[in-house]
């Protein structure tokens, strides 16, 4: 039986990539987006695979357009199979030179954002257990958010607290027959690093004590961006042929890890002593500027 989802943060990414594959497999899906201009990649990305997508005006941070959006499914469908948390961007700059805004801002969209998502999603998901039974909640979390890095803190911190949310959940929509899911790619090239990408406002801040360590890392993540740079995931596609993988099991984990650099980054981070592991990460991250951390 094909499945009722809902994708929230379509216009690119693994949103664009998982709605042109799930409507390519029949599957019925509602493509979300906060702005629908920026629907044409996603339409012309469904077209060119031969599906079809139905597009919803959805901002994770406004409940009226969570609720128009339910209510639109819950009345042309009767029920929310699937649902897949996956709108987000990411904040550069190191904890000091981001502001309280800034960081309340971040954890709004990718944290609250799903919380408000999953709040108000899980009524008629729990009602489509009935005559579906395979009901998936499907969060897009991050390696962040078990291996956070320097300059990128508040984005591993709403990473972070989204695993935590995730696993509590896990246990306690299993007696309801509800699966959740986190999926965890890490340094794919899509647009987190370039359009969705945000920078704090103070992170070219020149008397900033991080200065160096902010231009190091931005000179590393357009490094990595490039075509054929070490530690970028080259394909992103790989992330939405999980998630439909994902959609069609009937007994998946709670966590699936995307990627080699993602693997690896959290493999150490478990294994490593912190002082060794985070020796490694700087040096990896900022090269000689590493040693101005010991000035």
């Amino acid at each position: 039986m094909m499945s009722v989802a809902l994708i929230t943060g379509c216009s690119s990414g693994f949103g664009m990539l998982s709605a042109a594959r799930l409507s390519a497999a029949g599957h019925t899906v509602y493509a979300s987006m906060r702005n629908l201009q920026k629907k044409e990649a996603l339409l012309v990305e469904v077209e060119s695979r031969g599906g079809e997508v139905k597009l919803l005006k959805l901002d994770v941070t406004d409940n009226t357009t969570i609720d128009d959006a339910i209510n639109t499914i819950e009345s042309e469908r009767g029920r929310l199979d699937i649902l897949i948390n996956n709108a987000g961007y990411g904040l550069g700059g190191f904890f000091e030179d981001i502001s309280e805004r800034e960081f309340r801002d971040q954890m709004e969209t990718n944290f609250f954002g799903v919380l408000k998502m999953t709040r108000r999603a899980l009524p008629l998901m729990r009602r489509s257990t009935t005559d579906h039974g395979n009901v998936k909640i499907i969060n897009i979390s991050s390696a962040q958010g078990r291996a956070p890095i320097p300059g990128l803190g508040a984005y591993g911190t709403s990473k972070w607290a989204l695993e935590g949310f995730s696993e509590a959940l896990y246990h306690e929509l299993a007696p309801f027959g509800i699966r959740v899911v986190i999926v965890e790619p890490g340094s794919y090239r899509t647009e987190i690093f370039t359009s969705n990408a945000h920078v704090a406002e103070q992170a070219d801040n020149q008397v900033s004590p991080y200065a160096r360590f902010s231009v190091a890392l931005r000179r590393k993540i357009e490094t990595m961006t490039k075509g054929g740079s070490v530690g970028m995931g080259d394909n992103p596609e790989v992330v939405a042929e999980l998630i439909e993988k994902i959609v069609r099991s009937r007994s998946p984990k709670l966590r699936y890890v995307v990627g080699r650099q993602a693997r690896i980054r959290i493999l150490l981070r478990a294994v490593l002593p912190m002082n060794c592991y985070s020796g490694l990460l700087r040096k990896a991250l900022f090269g000689s500027v590493e040693r101005s951390f010991e000035t």
